[in-house]
């Protein structure tokens, strides 16, 4: 009788015992599964949030004279050299161009109105209300994008020049209805300024197609932005890209929180299933123990005892492993983004398969070595007193 075929007897005569074994490895597997799957849905949900955020790459031109945009100091553009939309087309060819959610561009003018000296910015609406979704406005509905012939206000431009929604404001001898006010921002970019429409603020400065920057927004969950940069940077000569690392550095820093708390708990969970299956095997080595003698009696050498014993573990393990993934794998897709509240859909991943069952095998290998290896070395003469 072949070794396997021992161990397999031995596995539907101890039914209770050999299920209890399995269930332990799925419970282990199948909780890794699962931490697995949706921690990865989570970090990827809340890069994209981050990113989404506000811009994380600006372009200006390369002029070495500086300024301050957003918090950052950056290279300033200046009334000489300023950038061109023929830009935005060329961004769209880089190799990682489906990572630029967001391409808003800009153009900077100083004007007076009644006296006071405004900052006047041309926007793509659309993009801009994209890019900046913390925005808080008051006399803007949700999803509504302003005309050409309408306005957003900073919240300190508004309250200096006394306005409210839906009147009207004079810019550059043409008037403009208020759309929305930003409510107060804390920057001064947002709260002493007037969006407008960048097609119009460039025909009312006789400033064609020109543009001061362009702030993009770059999802790169799964790709290193120092390389969109990189490319960015290739494509648009005469440009300064810069990646802005604060928004970079937090979102790494709460993926990496997120790293470390799935590789904890996975920890604890394989040494709590390895802690399960080390006593299962080795009360059923106690059990088993004239038997044992028995074997050793008739001829059994030592390593044909540790074989039997891991095999049955690893047919124990590699059932547990596959019941276990396909429970994990299943939760997941079907509970998972809803308990963590992403809006990340998790797909079934059969590449995590080939993991599951390695992981279940390892696990019941290595919590029955030192079982299997008391077993080898009873005294056969010691275990025949059991009979």
């Amino acid at each position: 009788m072949r070794l396997t075929e021992i161990a397999l007897q031995n596995l539907r005569r101890r039914k209770m015992r050999s299920a209890l074994l399995v269930i332990s490895v799925v419970i282990g597997v199948a909780s890794i599964i699962f931490l697995f799957t949706t921690t990865k849905a989570m970090k990827e949900d809340v890069a994209n949030k981050l990113d989404q955020y506000g811009s994380n790459i600006l372009i200006l031109p390369d002029t070495g004279e500086a300024m301050t945009f957003g918090g950052i100091t950056v290279e300033a553009p200046t009334q000489v050299k300023e950038l061109d939309m023929s830009l935005i087309p060329l961004m769209k060819t880089i190799k990682n161009k489906e990572t630029l959610a967001t391409i808003a561009p800009k153009l900077l003018i100083d004007t007076k109105i009644k006296g006071q000296s405004i900052l006047l910015l041309g926007v793509d609406f659309k993009q801009e209300l994209h890019l900046k979704k913390w925005w808080k406005l008051n006399g803007l509905a949700k999803g509504q994008i302003p005309s050409a012939n309408e306005v957003i206000l900073g919240s300190e431009v508004a309250t200096s020049l006394g306005l409210n929604p839906k009147q009207t404001i004079t810019i550059k001898e043409q008037e403009f209805k208020v759309a929305g006010i930003i409510q107060p921002t804390g920057s001064t970019e947002n709260d002493q300024a007037i969006f407008m429409d960048l097609a119009m603020l460039q025909k009312l400065s006789n400033r064609p197609n020109a543009i001061s920057l362009i702030e993009a927004a770059a999802l790169c969950y799964t790709c290193p932005i120092e390389a969109v940069t990189q490319q960015l940077s290739a494509k648009l000569p005469g440009t300064k890209v810069t990646a802005l690392k604060s928004t970079l550095e937090s979102r790494d820093a709460t993926v990496n929180r997120f790293n470390l708390f799935a590789r904890v708990v996975a920890l604890i969970l394989f040494l709590a299933s390895s802690l399960v299956i080390t006593m299962t095997m080795k009360s059923s080595v106690e059990e088993r123990t004239r038997e044992i003698g028995i074997m050793r009696a008739i001829g059994f050498r030592k390593r044909h005892i540790i074989q039997i014993i891991l095999t049955e573990a690893g047919l124990s393990g590699s059932l547990g492993g596959l019941l276990g993934y396909l429970l994990g794998m299943g939760a997941a897709m079907r509970y998972g983004s809803v308990l963590v509240k992403t809006q990340v859909h998790i797909p079934w991943q059969s590449n995590l398969f080939v993991y599951a069952l390695l992981t279940s095998l390892l696990i019941s290998l290595i919590a029955s070595l030192n079982p299997a290896w008391k077993a080898a070395r009873l005294d056969p003469i010691e275990s025949l007193r059991y009979m």
